[in-house]
């Protein structure tokens, strides 16, 4: 694959973490967030507080992805993205009938995720 064409997947994987960070800071109500929550028994100040960690991890993971791409850090967002899915398939199932597919989505972010790690080092980053 050439080096243009990992840097656009790079790209476009960063724009995923970052846009939902900033989605989930501001552009989300924060109400409907922790909502979503409470199937997993969390509520009130933890509910946000985990809202708030999940969104800036998701941020410090597409600041990683630009700056430190490296295969430990596809390993950890596959994996991350794999946890996420499991929980929302146990807890939110419905998502997977959602007329704009979010849990679907992850489906292509798991494919970028597995031609970056196949990558030599030296393209990956």
């Amino acid at each position: 694959m050439s080096s243009t064409a990992l840097r656009l997947l790079r790209l476009s994987l960063a724009a995923v973490w970052l846009g939902t960070a900033a989605v989930c800071l501001w552009g989300y109500p924060m109400a409907q967030s922790m909502a979503l929550l409470a199937p997993l028994g969390v509520q009130g100040a933890l509910a946000q507080a985990l809202v708030v960690a999940a969104a800036l991890l998701d941020a410090a993971l597409g600041l990683a992805t630009l700056f430190w791409p490296s295969r430990w850090l596809w390993r950890a967002q596959m994996a991350l993205v794999l946890g996420y899915t499991a929980v929302i398939t146990a807890t939110l199932p419905q998502f997977w009938l959602h007329p704009f597919a979010p849990v679907l989505k992850n489906l292509p972010l798991l494919a970028i995720l597995w031609v970056l790690l196949m990558q030599p080092s030296k393209e990956s980053s």
